[in-house]
């Protein structure tokens, strides 16, 4: 990894872990959460129109990786964050991780030891412990439903990922635009079908908040960060690029105490220290072939 990418990718983790404060404390109580992620892709795809290119014979995996990317995850993680603590959140989806191992283990056929097959175990584990908490003041009683929006956030990442890694020659701006369109043609039915009150985000008491919010999530994260990441994906390993998740939560954890005062609960430091390890056991470089870039 050359500094430019270390950069870049260091970049993309603070942007990514802020997030989740942004997300937390918007989500649920400014805005609906699928009426925001919806107008959030709805932003992106019209800044990124002109981008928009048909590409012949990659439309398959492109189209995939966006309903993973763009619509999947968002429609399990904002309400997941509405329901959970931003620091368990942060810390569920780097299942991510394991799942996208997973999944380049049967479409890649990559080997993995024994550090990775105990890692990928340690990480559930991790956050089996981490759903084991009971509900708190910044949680409420729909605390594990929220691990598991979280978990099948995780895991529609981690689909995307491994499409993405299919798809040769088309820029990361390019992607994004039509993760995007992807993402607003499943986002607005959902919002529609599954929430009401969403005008209730342009009150007086709320529109600053929430103009705030989106401009953060479209620009600096949909933008920027995804932008950089797919660049980054399509540049290095998966389990290079993953390492992206171990800053990232390590950023929201230590934002969520200082900046909403979450607790460090038991469950959360031996369940969160749990996972993190498993996670450093599978982004160990091996030595060998098996390491070279599946790109």
């Amino acid at each position: 990894m050359s500094i430019k990418e270390f950069a870049v990718l260091f970049m993309v983790c603070l942007i990514w872990g802020l997030h989740f404060i942004v997300m937390k404390m918007t989500v649920g109580g400014t805005a609906e959460p699928l009426f925001y992620a919806a107008i959030r892709m709805s932003i992106v795809a019209i800044l990124l129109l002109p981008k928009l290119k048909w590409h012949k014979g990659l439309m398959l995996p492109i189209l995939g990786a966006g309903l993973g990317y763009g619509a999947l995850n968002y429609a399990f993680m904002f309400p997941a964050l509405g329901m959970t603590t931003a620091s368990a959140a942060a810390i569920t989806i780097e299942l991510f991780v394991p799942f996208s191992i997973i999944l380049s283990m049967i479409v890649f056929k990559e080997k993995i030891g024994i550090y990775k097959a105990t890692g990928i175990t340690l990480a559930f584990i991790g956050v089996m412990i981490l759903a084991s908490a009971g509900p708190d003041e910044t949680a409420g009683p729909l605390f594990l439903l929220g691990i598991l929006l979280m978990v099948g956030a995780a895991m529609s990442e981690a689909v995307g990922a491994v499409l993405v890694k299919l798809v040769k020659g088309v820029g990361p701006v390019q992607l994004l635009a039509w993760f995007s369109i992807v993402g607003s043609a499943v986002l607005w039915p959902l919002s529609f079908v599954l929430e009401d009150n969403q005008l209730a985000a342009f009150s007086p008491e709320h529109r600053i908040n929430f103009g705030l919010a989106l401009l953060y999530s479209a620009l600096l994260v949909s933008i920027v960060a995804h932008s950089s990441y797919y660049w980054l994906l399509q540049r290095l390993p998966i389990y290079v690029v993953s390492t992206t998740g171990l800053m990232t939560t390590v950023i929201a954890v230590t934002a969520s105490v200082l900046i909403l005062n979450e607790a460090l609960t038991p469950q959360l430091l031996i369940g969160g220290l749990t996972t993190l390890f498993g996670i450093g056991l599978i982004l160990m470089r091996n030595k060998g072939p098996k390491n070279a870039p599946l790109n």
